[in-house]
């Protein structure tokens, strides 16, 4: 059961280290409560979905304030049992937590806890402690806000992992090697479009790029600028992330930056680009 709490508060927060604080409270009052509840784990669902609805609806204005792109925490196996659970996987992608950031909060946990975790509406009705109209009106107003925008394609189950994004990402860590831009451009969808989530902290585009050729001219002249201006040589590691791969980079034995994809046709059709230390330190 940890492994789908921890899941839970992580498509509602987006931080790892968030998501085991929050759980590692509502285990504590559960173990505080006196009288022991009837349901110890509807008492944790609930306790967990209150608290991470009160953690978004207080960070409200510092995402309003963000600079740039604002990225999820990138999610690794070491960091909780999340990924292990397959049901689960293939909505852990960093494009499926960016369409849940459409959501308000109290829409959010009902969807999730709907889609996610296929709970029925007088569940979710008891561990929200709301009528079963309302679930259903959350649920309702979700789907519809939801609709009308792109919506990411889930990571396919692929074992172990996702091997097609992991075979994309080796092959644009070489066009990138080689400084091809053609290259580059052939992996790219016409519309692909590529973020960065610098987070005011150190150096990221503070607009999201698009087009294959631009994004293949920016990667090539960022890539050239850190391993002249770095401080140390460079390496690159594959790891296991989010349900599918991540591209961990290293300088001098620091973590300078994490990539993830999103395919769409055989081609790259979403580059997700962590710089934000805060939300690398936990990758080191």
């Amino acid at each position: 059961m940890s492994a789908h709490l921890k899941s839970l508060a992580y498509r509602m927060l987006g931080s790892a280290a968030d998501a085991e604080d929050v759980v590692q409270e509502a285990q504590l009052r559960l173990h505080q409560a006196d009288p022991v509840p009837d349901n110890p784990e509807a008492f944790l669902y609930r306790v967990i979905s209150n608290l991470c609805v009160d953690k978004l609806r207080a960070e409200k204005v510092r995402r309003r304030q963000y600079v740039g792109p604002w990225l999820p925490e990138p999610l690794v196996e070491d960091d909780a049992e999340v990924v292990e659970v397959a049901e689960l996987a293939e909505q852990l992608s960093m494009g499926f937590m960016l369409m849940l950031e459409r959501l308000s909060p109290a829409e959010r946990v009902v969807y999730v806890l709907r889609e996610g975790f296929d709970f029925s509406f007088a569940e979710i009705a008891q561990i929200l402690d709301v009528s079963v109209a309302n679930a259903r009106q959350r649920a309702h107003r979700a789907r519809k806000r939801l609709g009308g925008g792109e919506v990411a394609a889930p990571v396919p189950p692929l074992a172990p992992h996702n091997l097609q994004q992991k075979q994309m990402l080796e092959t644009f860590l070489l066009k990138v090697a080689e400084r091809d831009v053609e290259g580059l451009v052939a992996l790219m969808s016409d519309d692909v479009v590529a973020y960065a989530d610098g987070g005011g902290v150190v150096s990221a585009a503070i607009a999201p790029v698009h087009g294959a050729a631009r994004i293949a001219q920016v990667t090539l002249h960022l890539a050239h600028k850190v391993q002249n201006e770095g401080s140390g040589p460079l390496s690159f590691e594959l790891q296991p992330m989010n349900g599918g791969w991540g591209l961990v980079v290293k300088q001098g034995g620091a973590v300078h930056s994490c990539f993830q994809l999103a395919l769409r046709d055989e081609l790259i059709h979403r580059i997700y680009v962590v710089r934000n230390p805060h939300k690398l330190s936990r990758l080191g």
